[in-house]
């Protein structure tokens, strides 16, 4: 067994992006375009919302940018699978830059639908290239270096949100979004630099430039129901962002409950980060320090997680979600900011780890010709679902306010666990593993 995982996490992943220069620069090239990605996204923010004066307009940017992937699922699965993945990424990163010209043009011309247009553009390119690193991590990574591969790669969403809308922020406003938008751009042009020069092959799969997309759907679902592994792991994506809506009431309990400033909405806003940051790699520990391997068998109908972790795989994603719900019971209870700021940071800890782990368990219960429609199929769940959850929490707030709405979400989200973990306890149980 190695002693990588029984190592103190910061000490793993240096040894790990000091080992391993594949596993570096892709960590570095999802780093650069993620935090560009936040440096547009807010400097596009305060456009439209500058422009039009309107609410609701500044919050149709977020469907707008999910809308594409979901839209565009069965086509980008197949196109991950078929297609030569670092390409397709390298591909992804440089074509990125022709929107980012669009939307320069849009603040320069005060053009609101070409601002809205161009957005589109570049989230079916984010829609394509966003689930490539989570795909081929398992043929970068030796196993036993992959449990904080797969833990540090799924917290540089939370830890560039951190990054890039603060520093988005202070660059728009201390240079323009012409600064902004050029900063995306280089990074876009490191990111593909960064991926032309991972040595170790995107895929063991031959690669075919032939599109199947009704075929490879098909096979996608027959995988997806005959393994219940898969379809147990996609549930618990489900209802995970099914019920984070209730993370944009974090402003109104801010200003409204706990009477802080703009302030007191960026302290609830680094607790979220800060948990969500935390949460893959406390999850990592309780789950253990034997990393299964990567499933490469035909489907079986059993679950593909072997050895004497596998049970806990299962268990402490279900467990935190519970703690996500809790977390957020216990803000509505929350009578000041201080008592808030803890409350937010543990359920964003759930977040982390239940949205991470599992990422991870799909990973590695997929074989590698159909893991790209598998991981294609968990990103778009989770952006179309939370983009309904959000939609929802508004009429909910209206008619049970503000703590009646984080209730019933909260109270769902640890009753669906509930109910996964009893699933969970029922499933086959691999052979040879333990009952621990």
């Amino acid at each position: 067994m190695s002693s990588v995982p029984s190592r103190l996490p910061g000490v793993a992943l240096l040894d790990l992006l000091r080992g391993n220069p594949d596993f570096r620069r892709l960590f570095l090239a999802s780093a650069l375009s993620l935090t560009g990605d936040w440096f547009t996204f807010v400097a596009l923010n305060a456009f439209v919302y500058h422009r039009t004066g309107s609410a609701a307009l500044t919050a149709l940017l977020f469907a707008v940018e999910s809308l594409p992937g979901i839209l565009l699922m069965p086509l980008i699965g197949s196109l991950t699978d078929r297609l030569d993945r670092r390409r397709l990424r390298i591909a992804c990163d440089l074509a990125a830059i022709v929107p980012l010209a669009g939307l320069l043009a849009a603040f320069h011309l005060g053009s609101v639908p070409l601002a809205l247009v161009s957005l589109a553009v570049l989230s079916v390119s984010a829609a394509v290239s966003s689930p490539i690193p989570e795909v081929v991590l398992p043929n970068l990574v030796a196993p036993d270096r992959l449990p904080i591969a797969q833990a540090t790669l799924g917290s540089l969403y939370s830890s560039s949100l951190l990054l890039g809308a603060g520093l988005g922020g202070l660059v728009t406003a201390a240079w323009g979004s012409t600064a902004t938008l050029l900063i995306d751009a280089a990074s876009f042009a490191a990111s593909a630099v960064l991926i032309a020069r991972i040595r170790r092959p995107f895929s063991t799969a031959p690669v075919t430039r032939r599109m199947r997309v009704r075929t490879d759907t098909s096979e996608l679902w027959r995988f997806i129901r005959d393994t219940p592994t898969v379809s147990a792991l996609l549930w618990l994506t489900a209802a995970l962002r099914l019920c984070y809506g209730i993370v944009g009431l974090l402003p109104v309990y801010a200003l409204e409950r706990f009477g802080a400033t703009d302030a007191g909405i960026g302290v609830l806003y680094l607790a979220q980060g800060i948990g969500s940051v935390l949460g893959p790699f406390l999850g990592r520990r309780l789950i253990g320090t034997s990393p299964p391997p990567i499933d490469t068998s035909p489907l079986t109908g059993t679950s593909p997680l072997t050895g004497p972790s596998s049970r806990r795989r299962l268990l402490v994603p279900g467990g935190a979600l519970a703690v996500f719900g809790l977390g957020y019971l216990a803000l509505a209870q929350a009578g000041s900011l201080w008592s808030g700021i803890p409350a937010a940071m543990a359920g964003h800890l759930g977040v982390g780890a239940c949205a991470i782990l599992a990422i991870n368990g799909l990973q590695l219960a997929s074989p590698d010709h159909i893991r790209g429609r598998v991981m294609v199929t968990a990103f778009g769940l989770s952006s179309g679902l939370q983009g309904v959850s959000s939609l929802a929490v508004a009429p909910l707030t209206v008619a049970l306010g503000m703590t009646g709405a984080t209730r019933l979400l909260g109270v769902l989200a640890v009753g669906f666990a509930l109910v996964w973990l009893l699933y969970a306890l029922r499933l086959p149980k691999p052979p040879g593993e333990s009952d621990r």
